[in-house]
């Protein structure tokens, strides 16, 4: 049994004031940004009220868009009056560059980030408010990781709200809710627990001391000895107004900072400074937990009232406090006491350097030197020539050199099968004995690296990172060493329930995999693309710009190209119409499930919400041929659009299209 499905990254989908997502949600203005995503206030248009929309960036495919469906988890447990309230979660737009959304509350007083310092009262109040949130989220066994005045927001009476639960991370061996491979966290906020990756509730404590302290003093508490002067503060690289760090090597002393637990409150913060104190303490032991903490709080708390407006560019990015982005990619300690820095704050960290911590070994980021970093950070870093002769003619790789059917012949019968889906793939069907068949499929991709993911292993010039496992597929994606367009994805997938060990598949062919990079170049396509095949067209040049207004809106000169030119996505610039041209490979299609027709003297079949809701699709077959199983086989044009509108307009859109694109092929 085959299936179709595209393993590749994705990349959002460019939106604007008055894009409609999921055709209800019509955004109005951008209310914040960072490193992973922005937040959009949007008019919800079937119940007439304003939400608020976060829209994630999800580099690294599926296993983004678990780590976002893993905080609508998280936040649609809660029903409490100081949590954000979750409302719904969508995806929209084409499937190599769809976006997610959590669809929120709307708290109109923004968030704490950039505003002016407060009295001690007023901050007291906010933080025994957050701490009541933090102690029902503790009580679940859920640790937030992430407390930083950014992910606190405020209503116009001053009520105060906690968003943001994307580093959400189960403690005492539950259910999970977030992947607890990797933790997240600020470090002008972060315990010393936490960045050494291993959160626990009291770690939140830690941190929402050191926000509390930040709305007094206006900046976080300082982390390690006492405050440098102004002339100390010029030399290190820090700003005196105690803003970020300007560099990886300020950032790596910070992380550093951060572990040791040691904090400075040197600003004045009145009947603040003992309750501070106790929450700020090293040892996690010494703290108080979160009921405890808001009593204290609530000691020192004024009475209800607003709070000062937000003083800041909305449109601006926010600077977390310290580093200028969070960082991510932490792997926990709870086997290995070794935790990697990640991020894009250590993007040209080159090697580890090993330093001590109360006699505990910690492996952290040297200052950069350049070049590229150690496996388990970002994957970045400018192509290498020598890397990049691996590959060779995208075009001519041959992507079934990368897959030994021997090597998965102790999970069941195997059978190779170059001919399935695109050119830049191949499969190996797998047949355990009275089991569900598994697919082992190998991706080529023009994607760059995934940036927030686990690199679990680097063997020469290969990394190999995990995504996380599903109940029924498993991935892994290889990066070459200073390759930054091109990755290799291995997906062990099955339709039916089975109990094939899916992770030691797609482990088993990895290896194979990765030994054949690391011999050299990958081998050619031997026989090559026949002169008559669709493997030798080029998708981006099949639709010119005449063709393509009949999408209102699309930008001709910026397609997003697929690998050896082979899939090619435009966008509308004033909808959220997109359009994905792609060749396929596989059984001949019918018209069952739609309607048949020919365009330009090919056979064509027209295929309403073939990809889901708001998608129209025309499969076009461009030739039949013979496979290597002595099947007829056929080489087909994919042409899918998407977006807000009628289906029978999306396919008068998709026909015209693909009929566009049929008259500029040969005949075959």
């Amino acid at each position: 049994m085959r299936f179709l499905q595209r393993c590749s990254g994705s990349q959002a989908v460019a939106v604007h004031p008055g894009l409609t997502v999921d055709r209800r949600y019509r955004l109005v203005r951008r209310l914040a940004r960072g490193q992973s995503g922005e937040v959009w206030l949007a008019r919800d248009l079937e119940l007439g009220r304003d939400v608020a929309l976060k829209r994630v960036a999800v580099e690294g495919g599926a296993a983004g868009f678990d780590r976002l469906w893993a905080e609508a988890r998280a936040l649609a447990r809660f029903s409490h009056p100081h949590v954000v309230t979750l409302y719904h979660a969508v995806r929209a737009g084409p499937r190599r560059r769809a976006t997610s959304w959590l669809v929120m509350e709307h708290v109109p007083g923004g968030s704490l980030e950039g505003r002016p310092g407060l009295p001690a009262g007023v901050a007291a109040r906010i933080g025994a408010q957050i701490a009541d949130a933090l102690a029902a989220l503790h009580a679940e066994g859920i640790v937030h990781c992430d407390l930083k005045p950014g992910n606190v927001v405020v209503t116009g009476e001053g009520t105060a709200k906690l968003a943001d639960f994307g580093a959400a991370y189960r403690v005492g061996g539950a259910e999970t809710i977030t992947p607890n491979s990797a933790v997240s966290y600020t470090p002008d906020y972060a315990a010393p627990e936490v960045v050494r990756g291993q959160p626990e509730p009291k770690s939140d404590v830690f941190s929402l001391g050191a926000m509390v302290y930040a709305l007094v003093a206006g900046r976080p508490p300082r982390r390690g000895g006492a405050r440098p002067t102004d002339g100390q503060e010029a030399a290190s690289g820090r700003r005196p107004d105690g803003g970020g760090p300007p560099d990886s090597v300020e950032a790596y002393i910070t992380v550093r900072e951060a572990a040791r637990g040691a904090v400075t409150l040197d600003a004045d913060v009145g009947p603040l400074a003992g309750v501070l104190a106790g929450m700020l303490r090293r040892d996690p032991d010494e703290r108080p937990d979160a009921a405890q903490a808001r009593r204290r709080l609530e000691e020192v708390a004024s009475p209800p009232g607003p709070i000062p407006a937000l003083a800041q560019d909305l449109d601006a990015k926010p600077d977390p406090g310290g580093l200028p982005a969070l960082v991510r990619g932490i792997p926990a300690l709870v086997r290995s006491r070794r935790p990697i820095l990640a991020g894009a704050a250590v993007a040209l960290v080159a090697a580890l350097a090993l330093w001590q911590w109360g006699g505990d070994w910690i492996q952290l980021p040297s200052p950069p030197t350049g070049g590229t970093p150690a496996a388990g950070g970002a994957i970045t870093g400018s192509r290498s020539p020598a890397v990049q002769g691996v590959l060779g003619d995208r075009r001519t790789a041959d992507p079934c050199a990368l897959l030994e059917p021997a090597s998965l012949a102790r999970f069941g019968s195997t059978d190779l099968d170059p001919d399935y889906g695109n050119f830049d793939r191949c499969d190996v069907l797998v047949s355990p004995p009275s089991d569900a068949v598994v697919d082992v499929r190998l991706d080529l991709n023009l994607d760059p690296p995934p940036e927030q993911a686990k690199a679990a292993r680097t063997t020469k010039v290969v990394t190999v990172v995990e995504d996380p496992a599903e109940s029924d597929a498993c991935s892994r994606t290889l990066v070459l060493a200073g390759v930054t367009d091109t990755t290799i994805t291995v997906t062990a997938k099955r339709d039916e329930k089975g109990r094939a060990p899916l992770c030691e598949i797609a482990d088993a062919a990895t290896t194979h995999a990765v030994e054949t990079l690391n011999e050299g170049r990958i081998p050619r396509r031997d026989p090559g693309f026949p002169p008559e095949s669709l493997a030798n067209q080029d998708a981006c040049t099949l639709l010119h710009a005449q063709a393509l207004e009949v999408v209102p809106g699309i930008d001709a000169a910026d397609p997003d190209r697929g690998y050896g030119g082979w899939d090619c996505e435009w966008e509308s610039t004033t909808s959220d119409i997109w359009v994905d041209l792609t060749f396929d490979r596989g059984p001949t299609p019918n018209a069952e499930g739609g309607t048949a027709t020919r365009l330009h003297g090919f056979p064509a079949f027209v295929r309403p919400e073939a990809e889901g809701e708001g998608t129209c699709l025309v499969n076009i077959v461009y030739r039949t041929y013979i496979d290597g199983h002595s099947q007829t086989a056929a080489e087909t044009l994919l042409m899918l659009v998407g977006g807000s509108r009628p289906v029978d307009r999306l396919c008068r859109m998709a026909t015209d299209l693909a009929g566009s694109a049929a008259a500029e092929l040969p005949r075959a």
